[in-house]
């Protein structure tokens, strides 16, 4: 499952649509990839010292995966917020 690569914002009022807007947020996980694959490797290491050690809570790598699995659900979400004069729209896509 991959995290929403756009988002698309409109801003409009109630008899208007307004005007849409285009984030790209697949250079925000081109961005954060090389910080993600260092604190994947940090969890896994801790996860085996931990094993090894006779620890009781050893699961940190997973713990990190299922977070990447939520974002991932976030992918499809519609936000529409209503105020008095404005409308304000959020689809990740």
């Amino acid at each position: 499952m991959f995290p929403p690569m756009l988002l698309y914002l409109r801003f409009g009022t109630e008899e208007r649509p307004g005007f849409g807007l285009w984030l790209p947020l697949f250079m925000v996980w081109l961005i954060l990839l090389p910080i993600v694959v260092l604190v994947l490797l940090v969890t896994v290491l801790v996860d085996v010292v931990l094993f090894l050690a006779n620890q009781s809570y050893h699961h940190y790598t997973l713990l990190l995966l299922s977070c990447f699995g939520v974002l991932g659900a976030t992918r499809g979400t519609v936000v529409s917020i209503h105020a008095d004069a404005h409308v304000v729209d959020m689809e990740f896509v």
